[in-house]
C-alpha cells in the first residue's frame, strides 16, 4: 500500500531532496514486499516445480517489462513525465485493492518437505 502512495507523491513533487528520500522510500518498500512474495511462492509451490515456476515468472515479468516500457514511452512523450508516475501510483493502487481482496488466496499452506 506504501508503494502506490510514494509514487503518487513522487509524481506530485517537485523538490529534488523530497523526490530523492521517495525514490529510497520505493525501493525500500519494494524489497520489504518481496520477502513475504518470496515465501508464498516458496511455500505453495513443490521443490519439483519451483524452478518452472520461477522460470516463467522471470519470462513473464521480462516480456511484462518490455511492453509496459514501450507502453509508458508513449504515454510520456504524449502526456509528460508527471503523468507517467500519476498512471504507475494509479496502477499500484488497482494492485493493491485486488490483493486485499483476495487475500484469503495468499494463505498457503506450508509444503512438508
Amino acid at each position: 500500500m506504501e508503494v502506490f502512495l510514494v509514487t503518487l507523491m513522487f509524481s506530485l513533487n517537485s523538490v529534488p531532496i523530497f523526490a530523492l528520500l521517495l525514490s529510497l522510500c520505493i525501493g525500500l518498500f519494494g524489497q520489504i514486499k518481496n520477502i513475504p512474495q518470496q515465501t508464498v511462492i516458496q511455500t505453495s509451490v513443490s521443490k519439483e516445480e519451483l524452478s518452472t515456476v520461477y522460470t516463467s515468472l522471470g519470462a513473464i515479468g521480462t516480456g511484462t517489462f518490455g511492453v509496459g516500457s514501450l507502453i509508458m514511452g508513449m504515454v510520456a512523450d504524449l502526456l509528460g513525465i508527471r503523468m507517467v508516475f500519476v498512471i504507475s501510483g494509479l496502477l499500484l493502487a488497482i494492485v493493491c485493492i485486488v490483493v486485499y481482496n483476495n487475500k484469503q488466496l495468499l494463505v498457503s499452506n506450508v509444503i512438508e518437505q
